[in-house]
């Protein structure tokens, strides 16, 4: 099966700041941390949202994991979460949010995750621990039928591990075929992370890009590129657009970087590699 091949064109669409833009103008970003010691991969994912365009950025965590966001975070906000509240509650007011990275597998974050696919009403990017309590919930669980159920967009960044997770085991020279189906199966964008990335809507459109670096075999590498999506959803961009956009975005990124690639050094690469794209007035003087 072939798609769309995914280059510079994809990139470039992306919103753009002009004269009248503001902070909140530009979206706000929620994206949601997981415990005391696992507060890294929603960091990496909350500043590649907050390099991408979103204006503001906000980390949510319990008590536990606070103190730790405080003592790293300079530009994105935090906001601590109090045991009653729930996640969707302490979203009202942003415009996307990003959830799993490094979040946790317990029955009390696979109710959280339950929470945001059913409560929050805005472009939602569902990753890593995410996507695996959704797995364990099967077909028929309330997780799966829930995303299934959800009216605003949702995208979920799945790497082969959790695609198969999900969807079963699938032939690789099929994996275009294979990504939509379980897009269309579960109402969802999938990005399905590789060496050849594959983004597939219900609707039947897919994408491929081919232009992944072996050098991103690195952790947190993915958790950059759910932040990269959901800052570009932040900013109203439209779901399977923005998902493109950020596959090449983030590719073209590690390649800058080559030998020695760790997940911050995409971060970094996104200043140039946005220059490049940006119109001519709005470029690097």
């Amino acid at each position: 099966m072939t798609g769309l091949a995914i280059g510079v064109d994809e990139a470039r669409a992306i919103p753009w700041p002009n004269a009248h833009s503001h902070k909140h103008s530009r979206g706000r970003l929620a994206v949601i941390c997981g415990g005391r010691l696992q507060t890294g991969a929603a960091r990496l994912a909350a500043a590649a949202g907050h390099r991408m365009g979103a204006g503001w950025v906000s980390l949510i965590a319990g008590p536990e994991a606070t103190q730790i966001l405080a003592c790293h975070e300079t530009e994105r906000l935090i906001v601590e979460r109090e045991p009653v509240q729930s996640l969707s509650s302490l979203c009202v007011g942003f415009d996307a949010a990003v959830l799993g990275p490094a979040f946790g597998l317990t029955d009390v974050q696979a109710a959280d995750v339950l929470d945001m696919v059913q409560g929050f009403p805005k472009p939602l990017v569902l990753d890593a621990d995410a996507l695996s309590l959704i797995a364990q919930s099967g077909r028929e669980g309330g997780l799966w039928q829930a995303v299934q159920a959800r009216s605003a967009p949702t995208i979920l960044t799945p790497h082969s591990g959790e695609f198969t997770r999900l969807a079963g085991e699938f032939e690789s020279d099929k994996k275009g075929e294979a990504t939509l189906k379980l897009a269309q199966a579960l109402g969802a964008i999938l990005v399905h992370k590789g060496a050849e990335t594959w983004v597939a809507a219900p609707d039947g459109r897919l994408a491929a890009s081919d232009l992944a670096t072996p050098f991103c075999a690195s952790a947190g590498t993915g958790d950059v590129l759910a932040g990269l999506i959901g800052g570009l959803l932040a900013q109203s961009m439209p779901a399977f657009e923005a998902a493109c956009a950020a596959v090449w975005i983030h590719a073209t990124a590690a390649n800058r970087v080559g030998p020695g690639l760790i997940a911050s050094d995409l971060i970094a690469a996104l200043p140039a590699v946005l220059n490049d794209l940006a119109p001519e007035g709005l470029k690097a003087r």
